[in-house]
């Protein structure tokens, strides 16, 4: 890898400026850093109707009209980069990437992928033309222990892991209230199946909010609020004033974690998480979060957690003061310190 990044140093983050998406959390962080970044709003394109229908029918062709955006943005931009960070942009192709390379061929390249790269069964997901392209990146960031194993016997490419985090700039502007904890319980997350029965086997008032939930109110959910996505300061509020704060891993994050685990005690909530290796290195189980392996356990810890009501605080509180370090800040102070090592380090 060519050059040393620095605060002079011209970045550029290619993927979705969304409001909340990690692509744009980077993005904000980086330039709080005080670094000077540029965004290829690269999904930009599939807003209108039209588009967005072409994205979920005809998806390589919605694949094409984006390598030729990205072709075109490298080639009509004069600027050159010493940092390019991809946030997955599986619309890429061995072809395109290298053709990226020539054009802007002493920058750094980075992947930040936010989901299971191997799963190709899933276009929504990844593909077996995004995978040839791994090996053209300087360092592919990944955020599970168990997927760097299997990324790693598959490609000799640099693999990164680089776990989630919390968005501090954002959590900075709250503050902790003393108001009365009520004894109900949060859920924060998208619908699917395994999470409707997890949360339909609680007996006990439940707040729930996120995609498609919408779809099953006064239907499927039981006993619950249910409504669409929240955000920031209503996320914070819900989660300083309800008993537990319930997060259900889906099948992929299973060993490791996902954003809400650290999210959730950043935001003063107190986590009750499905069990798994990686969050307890995080965030130790019993001391700084609660965890189940089972509906059956679930509902014993439910029941704990409101019978002992001040030791369940003792633990938010200590998981609240665990994730101040694990911030997107200090992830990328960690990111660039390793794309700045040099190749006889590693």
């Amino acid at each position: 890898m060519n050059g040393y990044i620095n605060k002079k140093s011209e970045i550029l983050i290619v993927g979705s400026k969304e409001k909340f998406t990690l692509d744009n959390i980077y993005y904000k962080t980086l330039k709080h850093l005080g670094y000077k970044v540029d965004f290829l709003n690269i999904e930009k394109s599939l807003n209108n109707r039209i588009i967005a229908k072409v994205k979920i029918y005809l998806i390589e062709l919605n694949y094409k009209i984006l390598r030729k955006k990205i072709l075109s943005f490298f080639k009509k931009k004069k600027k050159k980069y010493k940092l390019i960070i991809f946030f997955k942009n599986i619309f890429l192709d061995y072809e395109t990437i290298c053709k990226i390379r020539l054009m802007n061929n002493k920058a750094k390249y980075i992947n930040i992928f936010s989901d299971d790269p191997l799963n190709i069964d899933n276009p929504i997901i990844s593909n077996e033309n995004f995978l040839k392209t791994i090996p053209k990146y300087d360092l592919f960031c990944i955020w599970s222990q168990k997927l760097k194993k299997k990324l790693k016997k598959k490609f000799k490419s640099r693999i990164l892991y680089l776990p989630f985090s919390y968005d501090s700039i954002a959590v900075s502007k709250f503050k902790i209230t003393n108001k009365k904890i009520r004894d109900e319980i949060n859920f924060i997350g998208t619908y699917d199946q395994n999470r409707l029965n997890i949360l339909n086997s609680i007996k006990i008032k439940k707040n729930i909010y996120g995609g498609n939930w919408w779809r099953f109110v006064g239907r499927s959910v039981k006993n619950s609020i249910v409504g669409k996505h929240i955000y920031g300061s209503q996320i914070f509020k819900l989660m300083n004033e309800t008993a537990i704060s319930l997060n259900i891993l889906r099948k992929q994050n299973l060993t490791s974690h996902n954003m809400k685990t650290f999210e959730i005690p950043a935001y003063n909530g107190l986590m009750l998480t499905t069990r798994s290796k990686e969050q307890n290195k995080f965030f130790k189980e019993n001391f700084a979060c609660y965890m189940y392996s089972s509906k059956k356990e679930l509902n014993k810890k439910i029941k704990f957690i409101l019978k002992n009501p001040k030791k369940a605080e003792k633990v938010r509180m200590l998981g609240n003061s665990i994730a101040k370090k694990y911030s997107y800040i200090s992830r990328i102070k960690y990111l660039l310190k390793e794309v700045n090592r040099k190749k006889d380090e590693f």
